[in-house]
């Protein structure tokens, strides 16, 4: 059954049947390896970051998100404008430090999102 994910502006969690689940951007996703630097945020220990890397490392679940990378003058990604929320998938080794960031492998979709990416824009397999 298709997952409705109900998020709200400045939080990197979205609401699925009542649970809170972390939000990855598929821009970081190559192949079924997820690796976010967090360089638009200065490699820090933000608590917004810690919450993530900690909400992903022990709950092994994530909502895969469809977003439009925003770029300043000189071409630096400085964020991203959600466009849809793709599928929730179950991860595993999941590391973060933060000299590198967030790195984890998707492993298996486990449900489709009904609010989900635009037409040019596809899921990961």
């Amino acid at each position: 059954m298709p997952a409705k994910a109900k998020g709200h502006r400045g939080s990197w969690f979205a609401t699925v049947d009542g649970e809170d689940l972390p939000c990855v951007h598929k821009y970081w996703v190559k192949g079924l390896l997820h690796h976010d630097r967090f360089q638009r945020h200065g490699y820090a220990n933000s608590p917004q970051i810690l919450e993530l890397a900690e909400a992903v490392r022990k709950g092994k679940r994530v909502i895969l998100t469809g977003d439009k990378p925003i770029v300043d003058t000189a071409g630096n990604l400085i964020g991203f404008e959600r466009k849809g929320y793709i599928a929730i998938y179950a991860v595993d080794d999941v590391t973060y430090s933060p000299e590198e960031g967030l790195k984890f492998r998707l492993v298996e979709r486990i449900r489709t999102s009904n609010n989900c990416w635009g037409k040019r824009d596809s899921p990961p397999p």
